[in-house]
């Protein structure tokens, strides 16, 4: 099938005492309740991946910098909302898609589909991270003086900050996958898991934690990511369990 690269509301109070401790981690819990995932392996390492899919990382005030500086600026001024929804796809992932699936993505309740959206989004991880450590681009909150920005009370610029990894956004690359391996288990909410990748995405813009060409960069890094494993054998025996999971009635 087809796989539109253009551009939920789940923002129940009670997973923010779920998340109350990883209010502002590096990424996104993956599943709730929160496990570890280090001993998740990817379908292959696509680490070489990202020379071959991401331009470099826009220079400082050149036309696309200065371009991304005047979004992130822009999107400082969304309604409360729309920040309260920014900030609850920085903590968590698979449960921000579960609305638009119309189920919930828990390996108590789905662990087929659980377990493969466990090795995309490491499969994504290690190129997004390769490039973070070549590109090393300074964080919007970094670089500039925001009023507001997801986990950080009183922010301030540091020019000179030694973590420096803006591009990619793992978010997004995160995101899109999630939403591109789920569009392919429950392809009639294809539109509207891509949207909400869309959406997801953005909101690392509204954060202040990245601008729009990191986010980019995260959405081609997964469209790459995912039609690889498209051609995997294993990845469609995991796709046919998930697709026959989702079929089933939910469990109580």
């Amino acid at each position: 099938m087809s796989h539109p690269l253009f551009l939920s509301r789940l923002c129940v109070p009670a997973l923010l005492a779920a998340v109350g401790s990883i209010a502002n981690a590096a990424s996104p819990e993956w599943e709730t309740p929160p496990v570890s995932h280090k001993d998740v392996k990817p379908y292959f390492d696509a680490r070489a991946l990202y020379p071959l899919v991401l331009p470099p990382a826009p220079l400082p005030d050149s036309a696309l910098d200065r371009d991304d500086v005047a979004a992130v600026m822009l999107r400082q001024r969304v309604d409360a909302s729309r920040r309260q929804a920014a900030e609850l796809d920085g903590k968590l992932l698979y449960d921000r898609f579960a609305d638009v699936l119309g189920r919930p993505v828990r390996r108590d309740a789905t662990p087929a589909l659980v377990q493969m959206l466990n090795r995309a989004v490491r499969q994504v991880s290690g190129p997004a991270f390769a490039a973070k450590d070549v590109h090393r681009r300074l964080r919007p909150y970094q670089r500039l003086q925001l009023e507001k920005v997801c986990g950080i009370n009183e922010p301030k610029p540091d020019p000179d900050a030694l973590k420096r990894t803006s591009y990619p956004s793992g978010h997004s690359a995160y995101g899109w996958t999630a939403a591109l391996v789920l569009a392919r288990v429950a392809p009639e909410k294809a539109p509207a898991l891509l949207q909400r990748a869309a959406d997801y995405a953005d909101s690392r813009v509204i954060c202040g934690m990245h601008f729009p060409s990191d986010v980019e960069a995260g959405r081609q890094l997964a469209t790459a990511v995912v039609a690889q494993l498209d051609v995997l054998p294993e990845f469609q025996r995991d796709l046919e369990a998930a697709r026959a999971e989702l079929a089933a009635p939910p469990k109580p």
